[in-house]
């Protein structure tokens, strides 16, 4: 049987069902299991880990452990007061007790994962986004798992998602070197390198998988692949297990407590993308993601909810599964390049925390404002990686030698293209930039340093100059049904469904497009599996 040595004859009936197997779906299971639910887990794709395990598991947990550990105080005062300051406006009135939910449990999630499964997390020295704001830290939040080996999983040692970056590193090794030059950081890391793929030590997303999997094998979980959940069994309003096909097999398995939705996003969905994200011109997480759980939460009367949300970045491009596929890059923060929209004009400091979110500003007609967006930068700008556009696709890179003639390359005003750069190249001179303030946040400053070096506003001024697409992508989108603190499924009249819940980026996310800090998609996905996992465990069936 995929994924599983027991068969499905054997577990028709169990406590707890989990749909999805990423980060929100295995913490909600480990959480159920340690509380002595008997748990199965459905995962509808080959392989398992789903978004997590292609990310690179940053992971937002305010006021955990370690970071108390190293001296560094925070609460979920703090917590709440921060995300409070940085939410779009409007949204406390519906996010408020989810945000409190969510500073509450993220430290004892991660207590819970150090416990009972072999995962270890380090701290990474990320600032919040926002660390200006009321209740922003400047370091501690940010926590990673450590290389873990996959072998740990037995004969699903294989079974994890790969990942369309290597997954031999930690987060803090990537961010630490790797990114910036990654044939000298690999150099260095050599030998290591070489014991970790004899050893299939793993870290960033998979890593994080295969030690949650472990744990939730340990503790009685029974995971199936290829289990694609196609209805949920509903009795008297009461959710009461699932319709599924496992391995080609149809069959129909009760859950005495409830059902947990945890399937991602629903990024390759024909019909909710179109309406939601018009214009978007590349997806970043698996093609398995396609709306299921949010399409069954619907069907069982749920209100959905935040559907034009997601994880919206930088990215460059790669092949995945045979297809093109969005690969998150972030190196707009070099010198000697800006990002202008169609306008040829520029719309936000190009090292903003809130990037996705200004390319995600939707005009009236409720399509994106600014794109296409363009990168365009001169002969100086040096990152090498960006160099593998080229290789990869000969046309993505325009070229020429004045900027008027690279503005009729890309469709773009020539006088206005010219004016924006000259605008731009004053603020490098004087060393501020007045527009958008590039390089004056803790954020930016993590990466370009002190402004007044001006690493940050570096001009463009030497030819030729080029150009290339910047992708308006999402890497997941963060829309599904309206659950409460309990993660409990809620109908448009705000009465419970019993029997269902909902975790990750399948529910209605609390935390959206506008992000409160890197792994504030993983953070906050652990954290709500270990609610649900917890509540559907204590429910009175």
């Amino acid at each position: 049987m995929p994924g599983s040595e027991t068969p499905v004859s054997d577990v028709m009936d169990c406590d707890v069902i989990v749909v999805g197997s990423g980060a929100a779906g295995l913490s909600a299971a480990l959480a159920a299991a340690v509380d002595g639910a008997r748990v199965v887990v459905l995962e509808k794709a080959g392989v398992l880990g789903g978004t997590t395990a292609m990310s690179s598991a940053g992971t937002w947990v305010p006021g955990n452990h370690h970071m108390k550990a190293a001296g560094l105080e925070d609460s979920p005062e703090e917590t709440l007061t921060y995300i409070r300051a940085t939410a779009p406006p409007g949204w406390q009135k519906d996010e408020d007790e989810l945000w409190r939910a969510l500073a509450e449990n993220s430290a004892p999630m991660l207590r819970l994962l150090e416990d009972k499964t072999p995962l270890r997390f380090e701290l990474v020295n990320h600032p919040d986004f926002y660390v200006e704001a009321p209740g922003g830290k400047i370091f501690g939040r940010m926590v990673s798992p450590t290389v873990i080996s996959k072998f740990l999983l037995g004969r699903l040692w294989n079974k994890v998602r790969p990942s369309v970056k290597p997954q031999y590193f930690t987060y803090k090794e990537m961010i630490g070197g790797i990114l910036k030059d990654p044939w000298k950081a690999g150099l260095r890391m050599g030998h290591r390198l070489v014991w970790r793929f004899l050893m299939q030590k793993v870290g960033l997303g998979n890593g994080l998988i295969v030690g949650l999997l472990r744990g939730c094998l340990d503790h009685g979980c029974r995971i199936f692949t290829d289990a694609d959940v196609k209805k949920l069994l509903i009795d008297g309003g009461v959710v009461t297990g699932v319709e599924s096909v496992i391995a080609g097999k149809p069959c129909s398995i009760r859950a005495r407590k409830g059902v947990v939705l945890a399937t991602g996003g629903f990024d390759w969905a024909p019909d909710y993308m179109p309406k939601y994200f018009p214009g978007i011109q590349q997806i970043g997480a698996p093609r398995s993601n396609t709306g299921d759980g949010q399409r069954m939460a619907a069907e069982a009367g749920a209100e959905l909810a935040r559907m034009d949300q997601a994880n919206i970045a930088p990215v460059t491009f790669t092949q995945y599964e045979g297809q093109r596929h969005a690969q998150p890059l972030y190196e707009t923060f070099t010198g000697h390049c800006i990002l202008v929209n169609r306008h040829g004009e520029r719309f936000v400091s190009e090292g903003s925390a809130a990037l996705g979110s200004a390319m995600d500003e939707r005009g009236p007609d409720g399509r994106p404002k600014h794109l296409p967006v363009w990168r365009v930068f001169d002969a100086r700008y040096s990152h090498k990686l960006s160099t593998m556009y080229s290789d990869r696709d000969p046309g993505f890179v325009r070229s020429a030698p004045t900027l008027e003639a690279l503005a009729e390359k890309i469709g773009l005003d020539p006088k206005k293209l010219a004016a924006t750069v000259e605008r731009f190249n004053g603020w490098s001179r004087e060393g501020v930039d007045s527009d958008f303030h590039r390089g004056e946040t803790a954020w930016e400053r993590y990466y370009t340093g002190d402004p007044k070096k001006g690493a940050a506003l570096k001009p463009l001024e030497k030819p030729p100059f080029f150009a290339s697409p910047f992708l308006y992508v999402s890497l997941g989108t963060k829309g599904g049904p309206r659950t409460n603190e309990r993660c409990e499924v809620l109908r448009p009249d705000k009465s419970v469904i019993a029997g269902l819940y909902c975790a990750g980026i399948a529910m209605a996310h609390p935390i959206g497009t506008k992000a409160v800090g890197a792994g504030t998609t993983i953070g906050p996905c652990l954290t709500f599996g270990y609610i649900a996992g917890k509540a559907v465990s204590r429910r009175n069936a």
